[in-house]
């Protein structure tokens, strides 16, 4: 028992993050022989032939440790995005960027400011440290106040985090918006952190990429994968463009070989893919418009998102979601994130998508729902 007076306070109450369930552990559960996986944004195409010879060939020298500084990867994604080596940090995936960060950032005095729903690891690095998290709900459109952002941050705030798009709400904020927002906490000497996982999947001209806003202002951390759009989601790389003297921070706290060697190389080779990425945004995007129009067919709301995932109402959520699961289709309860009443559907391939098109159909005529 004495063991139990060991944990950090700060984490006693804290809920772990929930993954969306994997394809081996719903087959090991129910006997599937099939399953369908859209809970977890992922990019379900195949990858570019120039991507799978780099990993074959990266995997030849496993036997080695990686470049403990990802120096040639720090470099390719530099010169892609207009940054010197020194502004680029990378870790395993955005959650391994986004620990080292908060842990060589945060005081335990220290408050961070996020949104309510969003991605729930902002909270937990938050935690993690022994700093206080601030959370500001969106309206009941989704919408982000930025005054309300704002009016959130006190004398204790150090950092603001916003993930644009967010999830899973799905939705961004304006150029307008975000130019005001950090502004305003730059003259605070607040740290806007914006997490632009989605960011290959919008096409909105209000969208303000995080890196333009990065060339702008400088004083702003812009966090990416490669898990999303890239397709690597399994080989774990996340990246970071920041001021310099957060990089020089970041170095101290970050593990050593955080991004092993067969992800180092397939990673520089997947920046190459600019025409994979584009065939990549048109299929998803038409794919999500095929099954948002199915499913608005079926009588369901479904929210619009800029991601590469919907969101369906429903009134059932952990029925449809069970229900679901009995036939092979994997999605992801909203709830998970922190919103009711909702299922968050990722895009997957067309003939995914037409399974759970199928499967849903089926379900709703289950339920006396007519079609």
């Amino acid at each position: 028992m004495w063991l139990e007076n060991f944990i950090r306070k700060s984490i006693m109450d804290v809920e772990p993050y929930k993954p969306g369930k994997s394809i081996g552990e719903l087959k090991r559960e129910l006997g599937l022989s099939h399953v369908v996986r859209l809970c977890s944004n992922e990019n379900p195409w195949p990858l570019p032939e120039s991507v799978v010879k780099a990993i074959q060939d990266a995997s030849r020298e496993v036997n080695r440790y990686p470049d403990a500084e990802a120096y040639s990867l720090r470099k390719a994604i530099a010169k892609k995005l207009g940054v010197s080596v020194q502004e680029v940090i990378v870790g395993a995936g955005t959650e391994g960027v986004t620990f080292a960060l908060f842990q060589a950032l945060l005081e335990e005095d220290d408050e961070v400011v996020i949104l309510k729903p969003t991605y729930p690891l902002y909270k937990l690095a938050t935690l993690a440290c022994g700093s206080k998290c601030i959370e500001v709900p969106v309206d009941h459109d989704f919408r982000v106040s930025v005054t309300s952002l704002m009016d959130a941050c006190t004398d204790n705030t150090k950092l603001l985090v916003l993930c644009d798009p967010n999830n899973p709400t799905g939705l961004f904020l304006p150029r307008h918006d975000l130019l005001t927002l950090s502004a305003f906490l730059n003259r605070r000497n607040i740290l806007l952190v914006v997490d632009e996982a989605y960011a290959e999947f919008v096409t909105d001209p209000e969208y303000l990429s995080g890196i333009e806003l990065f060339h702008q202002i400088g004083n702003v951390v812009i966090l990416r994968t490669f898990s999303k759009i890239y397709g690597l989601a399994g080989l774990r790389v996340g990246y970071g463009i920041v001021p310099k003297p957060i990089t020089k921070a970041y170095e101290k706290v970050r593990r050593v070989f955080d991004v092993n060697s067969i992800a180092q190389a397939a990673a520089i080779a997947a920046l190459k893919e600019d025409d994979y990425i584009q065939d990549i945004r048109e299929k998803t995007l038409l794919e999500k418009e095929k099954v948002t129009r199915a499913l608005i067919n079926m009588g369901m709301e479904v929210r619009d998102t800029f991601t590469n995932f919907i969101l369906v109402k429903v009134d059932d959520e952990q029925g449809m979601y069970d229900g679901l699961l009995k036939e092979g289709i994997i999605v992801r309860p909203a709830s998970d994130l922190g919103l009711n009443g909702f299922l968050r559907v990722s895009i997957g391939l067309p003939e995914e998508n037409e399974q759970l098109i199928s499967t849903l159909r089926k379900l709703m005529r289950r339920l006396g729902r007519r079609i």
